[in-house]
């Protein structure tokens, strides 16, 4: 879990260095790495071993 934080907040902190000059894109990579955490973590909730 603390790792697909990692994850999140580094494309989080790209899209934030980006969204100083490309403003629309800042949106889409937030977006994006708030489906990769949410994704990843509820992805193993759903996993029986």
């Amino acid at each position: 879990m603390l790792f697909d934080i990692l994850i999140a907040l580094l494309i989080t902190a790209v899209a934030v260095v980006l969204g100083i000059t490309v403003h629309p894109l800042l949106f889409l990579i937030v977006i994006l790495a708030v489906i990769f955490l949410f994704g990843r973590h509820a992805g193993r909730g759903r996993t029986v071993v």
